[in-house]
């Protein structure tokens, strides 16, 4: 019975609550690629994208890829209201002056970009939190989940996207409604029409902004020309 009870002892301590929408980030302790103090409690007033990688993951398509992806976002959302945080699942070797060489890579700027590393603790309750699971498979190569996370500026779970499927401007539509802030009519007809695009090609599709403003103009061209030729279209004698 004894042993039976340490068992459940155990899993008690190791039981971590996923975050739902609408629950607050804890303000568990970490440490930007800058070497300063930092929690998700000092980007309160920002809505955040959060997702997790590893300097050393060996397949372009993985953490690489997330990096790359959050490298647009930061273009694409540069002057809202939108913090971007990634966070090391290997601390160990993840040290602040391996992720500051790593952002570098990919053109993050540490006042809107945080790469975080912490105490192994830390990390893997915030990643239990966050639903991401890992796993080492040789000393150098982790194995772990992929999801994209938005906080709204209250620092509470908005929305997550699973996988790596996801693209910027899908991510950018979701930071943006969680930011409050209020796209100009030529953003806000750029996400419609993305959002469009996504709908009908079942969610395989995007486009990016430049082609977002071609297709504005190609509507209001269509409109005006429309507009023209029912108000000034020779009408019969009598």
């Amino acid at each position: 019975m004894s042993g039976l009870l340490l068992a459940v002892a155990v899993a008690a301590a190791a039981y971590v609550p996923l975050l739902q929408p609408g629950d607050t980030v804890p303000a568990i302790p970490l440490v930007t690629q800058s070497a300063r103090p930092f929690s998700f409690a000092d980007l309160r007033g920002s809505a955040v994208v959060v997702s997790f990688i590893y300097t050393r993951c060996p397949d372009p398509r993985m953490c690489p890829l997330t990096s790359s992806k959050f490298a647009r976002l930061q273009s694409e959302l540069r002057g809202k209201p939108v913090q971007l945080v990634e966070i090391t699942l290997d601390p160990a070797y993840d040290s602040p002056r391996v992720l500051r060489n790593y952002g570098r890579g990919f053109g993050a700027d540490p006042a809107r970009w945080t790469l975080a590393t912490g105490a192994e603790g830390s990390i893997d309750e915030l990643a239990a939190r966050f639903g991401v699971a890992s796993r080492w498979t040789t000393p150098s190569t982790l194995v772990h989940t992929e999801s994209v996370i938005v906080l709204d500026r209250a620092n509470r779970l908005a929305d997550s996207v699973d996988g790596n499927a996801w693209t910027p401007e899908q991510i950018r539509d979701l930071a943006l409604r969680a930011s409050g802030a209020t796209p100009s009519f030529i953003t806000r007809a750029s996400l419609w029409l993305g959002a469009a695009v996504q709908s009908c090609s079942g969610g395989r599709g995007s486009i990016t902004g430049l082609e977002g403003l071609a297709l504005i103009a190609v509507l209001v061209a269509a409109s005006l020309t429309w507009f023209i030729r029912s108000t000034f279209a020779e009408r019969p004698l009598p």
